[in-house]
């Protein structure tokens, strides 16, 4: 075997045409199917860091008029829900927020998960280093503790263990860092997460203030689907006794890889192993054109070896020995591309999940072998028919008899090449212009000039609305006095950016667009100048003032989408009173006197209703500051400053414009769609290859009778039009069969493409005509070849 290995070695260095098209196609195959299986690894492949997830139910609150299918849960739902199930022995609730950390440095702005207790225990988590929560510890009162998480530990205290037992101050509040959470949970967003606090069970909270995540313990014996029906149940009670605040919520459980995986990501994920599938099928179908013409050219050479007393395996253990060769030597070259490809998609990417991607030990493996068995199959397995047909004539050099029935097998398998690349380029032009036209939506505010950052106010030392308005003025002021700055706002949350906080009210023209149904919109608390500093148009009436104070009437400005929905125009809503409920002040009434311009959604797929109220009437602990300035990004350390003047004790998060915040959200699609493109058109190069291969090695087998057309008077053109003719026509069946099979993925991926049919037209008319450029491109070079065969060379070749 080591000497067929050698004797492969020196056969590749003799063939260096064949042997780099062997290995090129072989890596890009390779490569491609690694990258897929990175990106698809952590998602559905790789053990979850939690002790059992198949024992886990995970609790999403929907909304179908609202249009909220991934929904959070209140604390007065939460506590409902754990007192009354019976599915789950125990329900855990997760919080995203930030605090301002003291007593390590400067102020450090920090991002929290706010945790019941027993959320450890429900996800089986452990520490590294100290203990995590005990039981009580998350109880309103309570002396706060933090588990950092690993990455935290080791990035600001160099992982020094004499940390654990020291106070700090989190927001004005005592916090005793008790423990080290396992790196191991650190993956997907989790990576973001800097201390791990316990979640008071506030039950003063709203009922309509949804933000906790829910997930817990399948009781023994139940079902996630025993557990859908039981929580959905539990939903529809809680709606008929609250039914200003959860009539249309129900609950639905999942498991736990669907839960962590979105919907979208499920048939991203799904339509990227078809395109790696496709990729390999178009590769395998090259190397088999490869092979069929690397066995003719030796087909002497086994002849000899047969008239000299070789067996079928002698005569195939060579072929053996180089495959392995040229398999290896691509599988290597196929990692590299890979491992490079990961490593630029982390140093461009913003998402957690991105920047973490990496080829595992079960992927190497896999594709180590893959790279081994796919040239044996489709290098040796011919051989195996081949040296059946090894007769004495090869010895006389005759030419290979069978060689009609050898085009129809190198014709059917260009036809599934042209079928499949074309189909791979409708999809990713569709989705390449799904992604322009989500970059290109006009997100109704002027988001180059904008910059934005957070600050949360500690409760101990802002405890009523008076002290959060009073601070909440002053920093405006103070920000509007920044050199360059042209106008400064302050926000409880920013339209576009930010999720939505909903909000009911009555008192419309039509109090309900359905019956039972009250209208409702997207509730946003913002100071004076906030239109004008994000540069949200007035539409109607005037703008929130600085005059709107707490103790002046109430008032509120819609947008165009609310104005229209429920007041027929904007101009009617102008000066109507409305009764606005929800969160946790009392129903008020608001006097509508403005109406301003859409902005998108938070998911830029459409506009909702939206309104808005003044700061200083509703002040929230978080404050949202705006400015615009010509650079904004050159203003971030003067907002640092001005905050540090105002409160040492406050540190500012996320200061970005908001261009950077809608590059960093697109960059994870940028990605995707990079990856469907790149696949795309290496199926397309591959597939141009393979045409150009088999019409080449046809007017190769052909050789002699085009010297005998010619010799009997045909024109070379003639000859040039039939090879092209060929070619085309088993390019125009693979064309046809490849745009039904690129209808079948477009629609099968249409929920993750916004804005673009999966039959826009032009995209297939597009790239059929690409893909016919491209094959005529192909076909053409050997049917000029064949044109140019000198009939006497041609008549004494045999």
């Amino acid at each position: 075997m080591f000497r067929d290995l050698k004797l492969g070695i020196r056969t590749a260095f003799r063939s260096p045409g064949y042997s780099v098209v062997a290995i090129v196609t072989m890596a890009l195959a390779i490569g491609a199917n690694t990258l897929l299986f990175s990106i698809a690894n952590p998602l559905v492949v790789r053990p979850l860091p939690i002790g059992d997830p198949d024992s886990l139910g995970w609790i999403r609150q929907t909304n179908g008029p609202l249009g909220v299918t991934i929904g959070r849960t209140s604390m007065p739902d939460f506590r409902d829900f754990r007192a009354h199930s019976r599915s789950f022995t125990s329900l855990a609730a997760r919080e995203m927020g930030a605090g301002t950390l003291i007593g390590h440095g400067d102020p450090r702005r920090v991002t929290l998960a706010r945790v019941t207790a027993n959320l450890p225990t429900v996800w089986g988590l452990s520490p590294v280093r100290g203990r995590l929560f005990l039981e009580g510890e998350d109880s309103v009162g309570r002396a706060p503790v933090g588990v950092m998480s690993h990455r935290f530990w080791r990035e600001v205290f160099n992982e020094d263990p004499t940390v654990l037992g020291r106070t700090f101050s989190l927001d004005g509040e005592t916090l005793t860092l008790v423990g080290v959470m396992d790196p191991k949970i650190e993956f997907g967003n989790l990576v973001d997460i800097d201390l791990w606090v316990p979640l008071p069970i506030d039950l003063s909270r709203a009922r309509d203030e949804r933000t906790l995540s829910l997930m817990g313990t399948l009781a023994p014996g139940v079902t996630v689907a025993a557990a859908d029906v039981e929580m959905k149940a539990l939903s529809a009670r809680l709606a008929q006794t609250y039914p200003a605040t959860n009539a249309d919520w129900t609950l639905t459980v999942l498991p736990t890889r669907e839960a962590i995986t979105g919907g979208d990501t499920w048939v991203i994920l799904g339509l990227m192993s078809v395109v790696v599938v496709f990729v390999l099928l178009i590769a395998c179908a090259s190397l088999a054109n490869l092979a069929r013409a690397r066995l003719v050219g030796r087909n002497q050479d086994l002849a000899v070896r047969k008239s000299l007393g070789a067996t079928r395996m002698q005569l195939i253990r060579p072929l053996v020995g180089e495959s392995l060769v040229l398999g290896l030597v691509g599988g290597a070259v196929g990692l590299l591309v890979a491992l490079g490809g990961l490593k630029f998609i982390n140093a461009i990417a913003f998402e957690p999940f991105f920047k973490t991607l990496a080829i595992d030990q079960y992927v190497l493996v896999f594709n180590l072998g893959l790279s081994i068995i796919t040239p044996l199959l489709f290098s040796v397995w011919p051989a195996l028919g081949q040296s059946r047909g090894v007769a004495s004539d090869s010895l006389r050099g005759g030419r290979v008899k069978g060689s009609r029935a050898g085009r129809r097998k190198g014709s059917v398998l260009i036809v599934s090449q042209v079928a499949m690349a074309l189909s791979l380029l409708v999809v990713s032009a569709l989705a390449v212009q799904s992604m322009w036209n989500i970059r290109n939506t006009p997100l109704g505010m002027d988001v180059n000039r904008v910059l934005t950052f957070s600050v949360e106010l500690p409760e101990n030392r802002f405890p009523g609305d008076a002290e959060r308005a009073r601070f909440a003025r002053r920093m405006t002021e103070s920000l509007e006095t920044i050199p360059g700055v042209d106008a400064a706002a302050l926000a409880s949350h920013l339209p576009v950016f930010n999720a939505e906080v909903q909000r009911r009210f009555t008192g419309t023209n039509n109090d309900g667009i359905r019956e039972g149904e009250e209208p409702w919109a997207a509730w946003y608390a913002v100071s004076s100048r906030f239109f004008e500093t994000t540069g949200i148009p007035m539409v109607a009436g005037r703008s929130i003032e600085a005059t709107d104070t707490a103790d002046r009437q109430a008032v509120a400005v819609m947008n165009r989408t609310a104005a229209t929905r429920y007041f027929t125009a904007p101009a009617s809503a102008v000066g109507r009173t409305i009764q606005l409920t929800g969160g946790s002040a009392a129903p008020r009434a608001v006097t509508i006197v403005g109406v301003v311009e859409d902005t998108r959604n938070d998911d830029l797929t459409g506009v909702n209703p939206q309104i808005y109220v003044p700061f200083e009437q509703s002040p929230s602990s978080t404050i949202r500051g705006v400015l615009s300035a010509g650079v904004p990004e050159t203003r971030i350390a003067d907002v640092r400053r001005v905050v540090r003047d105002l409160d040492a004790t406050l540190a500012i998060a996320e200061p970005k414009s908001l261009a950077q915040i809608v590059n960093e959200d697109m960059s994870s699609m940028r990605i995707i769609n990079a990856v469907f493109v790149s696949f795309a058109g290496l199926a397309l190069l591959l597939a141009a290859a393979g045409l150009y291969g088999v019409i080449a090695f046809t007017v190769g087998q052909r050789h002699q009778e085009f010297g005998v057309r010619l010799a009997l008077g045909a024109e070379p053109g003639t000859i040039r039009s039939m090879v092209l003719r060929e070619g085309l026509k088993v390019s125009a069946i693979g064309v046809v069969i490849g745009l039904g099979l690129a209808w079948g993925l477009a629609i099968a991926s249409s929920s993750a493409m916004y804005g673009i049919s999966p039959n826009d037209p032009l995209t297939y008319v597009g790239v059929t005509v690409t893909v016919v450029v491209i094959a005529v491109l192909a076909v053409w070079i050997p049917a000029t070849r064949a044109m140019r065969v000198d009939p006497i060379t041609a008549l004494r070749a045999d």
